[in-house]
């Protein structure tokens, strides 16, 4: 009997331990494996930043497909990096991956701005005035006749005595060099939709949304009219044959809009980018958050004048633009309302037109000035305007347009989903 109760005994121990020792090579496994999944995610985190800082540098260029790569930390990786023009961004996909497993990043990319100037006004042989309470900060390629202080309906220029706080420079009789093939792309594409193509009306689904981990997808737009979405963000170029209005109920983000005629509408509140052909209207107290880009693209077979208009109280963070390869003495113009706030740049090949005050945290590069007063019209005259370069943030990232002498530094904009 004692005999039988040992064995029992002796078996309940053996399990027992067979039970602890079975545990602990479980652990032992369970933990190696984890450590191995933690390792590896590590190495792909770095081959991650590796494929970003190479889709950095100025020598990878935009490409049709994405490009393959062994991992340049372990040639058991593999590397995928696409880069293509995503408007005047660059949008750049990052993939790293062994076997099973895989990590991925989407991004726009644009050019860190490296000079310090505010105010660029072509030379057209026009002197400019200051009045008002005008601030100037910043360095200001101006006309050679240069900048004088001048009374305007009784007021007399109250700044400083330098009137600009910066460098003065002369400029010449056109604006600095930009990146045409940015903008022809963009009309191409445009005239790639009024061609026959493969690409679908836009559908009635009332949430448009794709990641930018898939291709893109184009959606054309027959009749002019509002847009009936609730959203459309992600992925997607919307390209219409007339007028598109966008209402202040659609949510739009990251994508882009492409029609003669685009109208936002009052209190819209979103970010993109917009590109018009004939005209660009944003209604008052529009939000547009950074990175956004308001251009009208005109073309040299449309004759002048054409508008882009920003309606008062509106806030834009990123880049108004109005363009014309071909300048005549009749000139487009880009309108900013009272009390319109740009933290970024403003960009009119044409005529900037403004009624005070107008304030702009950033660059204005245009080649003349005018406002309408109860008194007369004034050209070249900066009255209430604020122009403060230093008070653009400083991890402000430009799109692609003004071209570089090849030292220009890309950096990323904007995460992407």
């Amino acid at each position: 009997m004692v005999k039988g109760s040992a064995l029992h005994l002796a078996l309940v121990i053996a399990l027992v331990v067979t039970i602890m020792l079975g545990s602990l090579i479980y652990l032992h496994y369970f933990y190696r494996q984890q450590q191995q999944q933690v390792d590896r995610h590590e190495i792909l985190q770095q081959e991650l930043r590796a494929g970003i800082t190479l889709a950095l540098s100025n020598d990878f260029t935009a490409t049709e497909g994405d490009s393959l790569f062994l991992s340049p930390l372990n040639l058991r990786d593999s590397l995928r990096v696409g880069k293509r023009p995503w408007g005047l961004f660059d949008a750049i996909t990052v993939r790293s991956w062994r076997l099973a497993d895989s990590l991925n990043r989407a991004f726009l990319a644009g050019v860190v701005p490296r000079d310090s100037t505010v105010l660029y006004v072509v030379d057209e042989d026009r002197p400019l005035s200051i009045s008002g309470k005008s601030v100037i900060q910043g360095k200001a390629p101006l006309p050679k006749s240069g900048i004088r202080p001048a009374f305007v309906d009784g007021e007399y220029y109250s700044g400083i005595e330098q009137m600009v706080d910066g460098k003065i420079e002369e400029s010449t009789s056109t604006l600095p060099g930009h990146e045409a093939d940015r903008i022809d792309a963009l009309k191409d594409l445009y005239k790639r939709s009024t061609a026959p193509n493969d690409w679908p009306p836009l559908p009635p689904d009332r949430a448009l949304r794709r990641s930018f981990l898939e291709p893109p997808v184009y959606y054309t737009v027959k009749s002019p009219g509002s847009l009936l979405q609730d959203s459309v963000v992600g992925n997607i170029v919307i390209i219409a044959d007339s007028s598109v209005t966008i209402t202040a109920q659609t949510v739009w983000k990251d994508a882009i809009l492409i029609a003669p005629h685009i109208k936002l509408e009052e209190n819209f509140s979103g970010q993109g980018q917009f590109f018009a052909l004939d005209s660009l209207t944003v209604g008052r107290q529009a939000r547009l958050r950074y990175p956004s880009v308001v251009a009208l693209l005109a073309s040299d077979s449309t004759p002048p004048p054409l508008k882009l208009r920003i309606e008062e109280d509106s806030h834009i963070e990123g880049l108004v633009l109005h363009h014309r390869a071909t300048i005549d003495d009749q000139k487009d113009i880009l309108e900013l309302g009272k009390n319109v706030h740009i933290h970024g740049d403003v960009i009119s090949y044409g005529l900037l037109k403004y009624t005070d005050p107008v304030t702009v945290h950033g660059s204005v590069y245009t080649y003349r000035l005018i406002t309408q007063r109860p008194s007369s019209l004034y050209e070249n005259y900066l009255i209430n305007l604020t122009l403060e370069r230093s008070k653009l943030h400083p991890y402000f990232v430009r799109p692609h347009f003004w071209t570089s002498d090849g030292k220009r530094k890309l950096a990323i904009v904007q995460w992407l989903e």
